[in-house]
């Protein structure tokens, strides 16, 4: 009996996590340009007032999450169908398949296979690191105490904390700028978290020459286009991080037909 590629499935996943994490980055948007603003001492999310921002928030960044690791398995499995089978490569497979690898470093066991020049990816590995850990804090959630004055107001459901003593882990990543504390995840994470999805995405259609698309929605028009995810980077605004990468080739103005490896 012979094996069933499953491919056209995986990047099928890629795309719906990218449009899943696209839509909740602008629902975020939304969220956060027509809510009240109120006094808040703490910073802490957990006001009822910003509840659609942080909902939304936290679906960008577990969706950017999934579209870059379903993105990086589908191509180590696609490259691993054109070379050779031998017992490292068996071995890798095995590991990879039962998780016996983080998607660190899946990502980097990818370079080998790599068709295109690589360059300087000091950053680029430091946000990843960084987005993993911001991604551990939502799935692998655990409570926080924190030390503070609670002020409770009677005519309303809300209670004003004050005098927040700092956590020893709190701030931010010293790279990527994201929260080192899941009760202030918002709108600021969500667009960071969604660059640097595209960023590797870039990266990875840089490397293996895949000329992979993705839906994307212009300003300009009400209708969905293709984009590769340098373009769609490209036109990002605000961009957190356009010194990340130094790519190799310069992104088409307009995306090519579909290529094997963009559609199989």
């Amino acid at each position: 009996m012979g094996e069933i590629n499953v491919a056209p499935l995986i990047v099928e996943f890629v795309r719906t996590f990218f449009a899943s994490a696209r839509d909740a980055l602008a629902r975020a948007q939304s969220a956060k340009a027509s809510q009240a603003v109120f006094a808040e001492p703490t910073g802490l999310n957990i006001f009822d007032h910003r509840q659609p921002e942080t909902q939304a928030a936290l679906e960008c960044i577990v969706f950017s999450f999934l579209a870059v690791e379903a993105y990086i398995n589908y191509l180590f499995f696609t490259e691993n169908r054109l070379v050779h089978s031998n017992e490292y490569i068996d071995w890798l497979k095995q590991k990879w398949r039962r998780g016996g690898l983080s998607v660190y470093d899946r990502f980097v066991l990818l370079e080998q296979f790599a068709l295109a020049r690589k360059g300087d990816l000091r950053i680029l590995c430091s946000l990843f690191r960084e987005f993993i850990s911001t991604r551990n804090l939502i799935v692998h959630a655990y409570p926080s105490e924190y030390q503070a004055l609670v002020e409770e107001e009677s005519d309303c459901d809300y209670a004003f904390i004050h005098d927040v003593e700092s956590l020893p882990n709190s701030g931010t990543f010293a790279v990527s700028g994201l929260t080192r504390e899941i009760g202030r995840i918002c709108l600021d994470d969500a667009s960071r978290t969604f660059e640097i999805m595209l960023l590797m995405l870039s990266v990875l259609d840089e490397w293996f020459v895949t000329e992979f698309a993705l839906s994307w929605l212009p300003k300009s028009t009400t209708g969905r286009e293709s984009r590769a995810p340098r373009q769609i980077l490209e036109s990002l605004v605000p961009r957190h991080y356009p010194n990340a990468v130094v790519f190799q080739k310069p992104a088409h103005a307009t995306v090519p037909e579909p290529t094997q490896a963009a559609t199989s």
